[in-house]
């Protein structure tokens, strides 16, 4: 009885002070600080070996997510696509071979697989592959178009909530159904040590001959960085370059775009790449983004496979790859709907549900967060991180997120603390927006914690708001060890009475 009784009070010690965290401790850092308002931020934190919430401010309050928002595609991905979806792209022929000659058109058709490029971890497998077979059938010359066929998901390639300021940037992208190089556009500038001359466009990649553009970047007339900006939108056929770029002895610089022509720059990397291994293509590039194009009397010679779901996920949630996010989205949408954000807002939510979320006020609008009018719940993105340490790709989606202090968008996030090396989260950043989701471990404990912080409206630059959340969870990681530490010396006081 003397064993069970201490045994008892140990672990009701235990409970005590988990339930018994220092709130106003832990969120000072954004409570004292007058820039925050006190109805603008979320933060809830939980513990999985006890399974309950142990902290939870404002969690019902609908906030803008920012890249967050990403946590939300990623597990929808995974929930509504399953292991073994794969984004494909088809090449065809039509026509006839003649000896060396393929006299007819070559047709490419994507699914939105968004990690073929020079940029990504497969880089040109793809051109590679089409070389290869071209040139295994003897054929060196197309007596005919390139068709680059974008119909699967259509013209409506960036989300309705996007900013207008945001379309012309390489990270307003949008997401299409033939992606090269994550639909960027890189104007390559030489820098001069002229300051306020206008700076000289020496090349594009992708060339788009259709498209016109003023280029009204000045250079710096101190040693800036890029401050330069792009007006415009996918499907545009004109585009405007502001801003300034940093002085220079004649090194080239890009300036990143969004591409005004998916499917066209898509093309032209093949007509490219065919034509540097002695393939040449005679005809033009033509591109479809609404028709329908029949392929029942047409060649099929390649279908390229994507890299598997969770090497896409990864990429995307590690990289915070806004078109991987929304690829993701339409992915979702175009198999269990009808390919539009509503569709896949509608299925985004029924999963949040599903998973005991209140989605009344939630909204979503894209798959990447890069819209204002995203607003989502602490308690949603809980529930997320909750579900998915129960699910069959936890590891993956644990792998995926960047580890503070080590990689990707947490690479200087928590350095040289008890955090680095352990805490792994999805990082979220817009104008005067800051949010954070994942998981950390207290060392011993055996135990994990999910964590969610939202903050909304800074009334300051961004990077001291970054501080202030660092040390919201340093406090939190902090008072969890000395509560672990305390129940500690309480067993051992328990054995020893023994």
């Amino acid at each position: 009885m003397k064993r069970i009784i201490l045994l008892l009070f140990s672990f009701n010690v235990l409970v005590l002070s988990a339930q018994s965290l220092n709130d106003s401790l832990i969120l000072s850092p954004l409570r004292n600080d007058p820039r925050v308002n006190e109805n603008s931020f979320s933060f809830v934190l939980y513990s999985f070996k006890k399974q309950e919430t142990l902290l939870s401010i404002n969690s019902f309050k609908p906030l803008i997510p920012a890249s967050v928002n990403k946590l939300i595609t990623a597990v929808s991905a995974y929930y509504y696509l399953g292991d073994d979806y794969k984004f494909n792209t088809y090449t065809y022929l039509s026509g006839e071979q003649i000896d060396n000659i393929w006299e007819g058109n070559i047709y490419i058709y994507g699914t939105g697989d968004p990690l073929i490029g020079d940029d990504f971890p497969e880089k040109n497998k793809f051109f590679d592959s089409l070389v290869y077979i071209l040139k295994s059938m003897g054929i060196d010359t197309i007596r005919g178009n390139i068709i680059a066929d974008a119909s699967y998901w259509g013209s409506d390639i960036v989300p309705a909530g996007y900013d207008c300021e945001d379309l012309g940037n390489y990270y307003g992208a949008g997401a299409s159904s033939l992606i090269y190089n994550g639909n960027v556009w890189k104007i390559g500038y030489k820098l001069t040590p002229y300051y306020g001359k206008t700076a000289k466009i020496l090349f594009t990649i992708p060339e788009f001959p259709h498209v016109i553009y003023q280029n009204k970047i000045k250079i710096a007339n101190r040693n800036y960085g890029n401050y330069s900006n792009v007006i415009g939108r996918p499907l545009d056929k004109s585009y405007i370059f502001t801003g300034t770029i940093p002085k220079g002895n004649g090194d080239t610089m890009f300036v990143k775009a969004s591409s005004p022509d998916p499917a066209y720059g898509f093309a032209w990397k093949i007509k490219q790449s065919l034509s540097n291994n002695g393939i040449c293509v005679k005809g033009n590039i033509i591109t479809t983004y609404n028709d329908t194009v029949i392929y029942d009397n047409k060649y099929l010679i390649l279908n390229y496979e994507s890299m598997p779901l969770d090497s896409v996920i990864s990429f995307t949630i590690r990289n915070s790859y806004n078109v991987g996010a929304e690829a993701l989205a339409k992915a979702i949408s175009k198999k269990y709907g009808d390919g539009s954000y509503k569709s896949y807002e509608t299925l985004a939510k029924k999963m949040l549900y599903k998973y005991g979320a209140d989605t009344t006020e939630i909204k979503i609008y894209d798959g990447s967060g890069l819209s204002r009018k995203n607003l989502l719940t602490a308690d949603a993105l809980l529930t997320t991180l909750i579900a998915s340490r129960n699910a069959s790709w936890y590891d993956d989606l644990n792998n995926s997120l960047a580890i503070a202090g080590v990689n990707g968008t947490l690479k200087r996030f928590l350095k040289n603390t008890p955090l680095e090396n352990n805490l792994r989260a999805k990082s979220g950043y817009l104008h005067y927006i800051r949010g954070f989701a994942g998981y950390f471990d207290i060392p011993d404990s055996m135990d994990t914690f999910a964590f969610v912080i939202l903050v909304n409206d800074f009334k300051a630059d961004t990077k001291y708001l970054t501080k202030n959340i660092e040390a919201v969870l340093l406090n939190s990681y902090n008072e969890l060890t000395n509560i672990y530490r305390a129940s500690r010396s309480n067993e051992d006081v328990s054995k020893i009475s023994q």
